[in-house]
């Protein structure tokens, strides 16, 4: 407005130029009318720059130009927001970018800049209308744009000229750059929904409309009929009519793809652009879940000690187990023979793909399923099967595998009718009352001092033996002399023995001979020859003994006669030596006692 007043301004100034001119210029001078005429001319164009200011819109490349004109003569109904007809108001017109020469498009009009709408990767545009025609009564969302035509109904005009509805929109705007008028377009960007593995997406629709999604894809039902739906004994879903009556206990309503309540197919893994005010969507893990009953009681022990005199203690003591944050539920504790034992458990369970709808329309989230169905049944029936008449507690310890697959055929026909398939049912270890442990415990302790004694003893033995080779090591220079020691004496010992054995023979061959030569020449005459040989064998092995045979012969002849007593013997033997001063040996001579 304020450059059309200064053109204003100008023009004025250029319709009263020559009385302006006058004021500086004297009128009577030869070239005051050519002056005259160029101060109009400079007065115009600048009136009509001022004006060509007002007359233009540049938009950049990311932009659009929104119009909201000011001047008209014409006003918008009180129902419409947006003008199609020049009305004056918002416009449904959008300047897109570029130069845009317009007659005093910025005095007639407020024009705004604005920027294009980008919806990133991974996020979807939700779009609320501003005008059009109401939704009915019985609409929540308005209808989804037609097919091949939502290109064209994001434009204002063609949208308000073609019914189309005012509030929040079933049609979505998938990834992607789009100029909106946002004189008639509200877009909040929202994130689009993820299936991840091992889980399916179970849809909740609120509205009527063909369907694009993934795996599910299906026209604008005509007609929808709702379906009745429960478990066979094989935990399928079926028509609640084929199910018998003593099979299933849950039923559920499920409708067509397309059609409004809980569809009877699932979303697979993947990433979806899902309108969330149109459509709920419910995860359904369909791995194998792990509910833990775990904790929440408290353990009692009795300890065995043995003294070293030998006598047994026992000590009781107690221990509180807490029920971790991630176990379904504390330890079941049944009673058993007037005893209550806490019974720790596992139970794995999973939902199929085919029966998550189900699941989802008849009892809700797993978590529900858990809370609601699974736990209080699973209870009960570890209750009744184990605290089942004819049990005993250690039956927990003895026959655990029994008591696990009788639990577990009791439970899967349950899970089944929740549309659940039980997998496996595992017991933990029970807190058995240590009063019945105490015999066991006592025995064990005695085996234990057993095994405990024998490998004491053994490695006693052991000790021992290598101590022994120790010494016998540190011993053994000494040992090798004692040994070979004792083999030169053995040696020794036969050769002696062997020598002797040669003389005693040697003597035997001679006193043969010598009883062979007494029967022949007498024993004197023997024994003079033998006496010859030993004095010649004397001479021969010591020659010296030849100049002593002078002393060898007699100087004194002692004779008895063989009638003396002996004493006149030595007296005739000390008498010579005492005359010979030793140098002669008496000899005796007598008559033999034979002769």
């Amino acid at each position: 407005m304020f450059w059309v007043v200064v053109a204003l301004l100008y023009f004025v100034l250029a319709a009263v130029a020559p009385s302006i001119l006058g004021l500086f210029v004297n009128r009577a001078r030869p070239d005051f009318g050519s002056l005259s005429l160029s101060l109009r001319i400079v007065f115009l164009v600048i009136a009509l720059i001022c004006l060509a200011a007002t007359s233009y819109v540049h938009v950049e490349s990311d932009e659009i130009a929104v119009l909201n004109k000011i001047y008209g003569t014409t006003s918008l109904s009180g129902e419409h927001i947006v003008a199609t007809n020049g009305e004056k108001g918002p416009q449904a017109e959008i300047l897109t970018p570029g130069w845009h020469p317009w007659f005093l498009v910025n005095v007639i009009y407020q024009v705004e800049n604005k920027k294009v709408v980008s919806i990133p990767s991974s996020k979807y545009g939700f779009l609320v209308a501003k005008d059009g025609v109401p939704l009915r009564p019985d609409q929540f969302l308005a209808d989804a744009f037609p097919s091949g035509r939502e290109l064209d109904m994001l434009d204002a005009e063609f949208f308000l000229t073609h019914e189309g509805q005012r509030g929040p929109q079933t049609t979505i705007l998938t990834p992607g750059t789009y100029r909106l008028n946002t004189h008639l377009w509200d877009v909040t960007i929202k994130d689009a929904t993820d299936v991840a593995e091992g889980s399916v997406g179970v849809v909740k629709s609120n509205v009527i409309d063909s369907v694009h999604f993934g795996n599910l894809t299906a026209a604008k039902p005509s007609s929808c009929e709702q379906k009745t739906v429960s478990t066979n004994a094989s935990g399928e879903a079926v028509a609640a009519a084929e199910a018998k009556s003593d099979e299933g206990r849950l039923a559920a309503i499920l409708v067509p793809v397309g059609c409004i309540g809980v569809w009877e197919k699932a979303l697979q893994p993947g990433r979806y652009y899902v309108n969330e005010a149109a459509y709920k969507v419910t995860m359904m893990s369909t791995r194998v879940q792990t509910w833990e009953f775990k904790g929440g009681y408290r353990k009692r022990y009795i300890d065995l000690s043995l003294d070293q005199a030998g006598n047994l203690t026992q000590t009781p003591r107690f221990e509180d187990i807490k029920k971790p944050d991630n176990a379904a539920d504390p330890a079941v504790t049944p009673f058993v023979e007037g005893w209550l034992v806490p019974l720790e458990l596992r139970v794995l369970a999973q939902v199929t793909p085919d029966n998550a709808p189900f699941v989802v329309a008849s009892v809700g989230t797993l978590k529900d399923i858990e809370d609601n169905i699974m736990v209080p049944t699973i209870r009960s029936i570890v209750r009744n099967v184990v605290g089942a008449q004819g049990r005993h507690v250690l039956d927990l310890a003895d026959n655990r595998a029994e008591l696990e697959h009788a639990v577990e055929d009791a439970i899967r026909p349950e899970g089944l009718r929740a549309g659940i398939v039980i997998k496996e049912v595992k017991f933990g270890d029970p807190a058995l009352p240590p009063e019945l442990l105490v015999s066991r415990l006592r025995q064990q302790l005695a085996d234990q001092l057993q095994v405990t004694y024998q490998q004491e003893q053994k490695a006693q033995t052991q000790r021992i033996e290598t101590e022994k080779a120790r010494a016998t090591a540190e011993q053994q220079h000494q040992l090798v002399e004692a040994l070979i020691g004792v083999q030169v004496a053995e040696q020794n010992k036969n050769a002696a023995k062997l020598r002797g054995e040669g003389q005693k023979l040697e003597l035997e061959e001679v006193a043969q001979g010598q009883r062979a030569q007494a029967d022949v020449l007498g024993q004197d005459r023997v024994l003079t020859i033998t006496l010859v040989q030993q004095m010649l064998k004397a001479v021969q092995d010591k020659p010296e003994i030849v100049s002593l045979i002078g002393r060898l012969v007699p100087q004194t002849v002692v004779s008895t006669g063989g009638q003396g007593t002996g004493l006149d013997s030595a007296a005739a033997i000390i008498g010579a030596l005492l005359n010979n001063g030793g140098g002669a040996t008496p000899a005796f001579t007598g008559q033999s006692s034979k002769k």
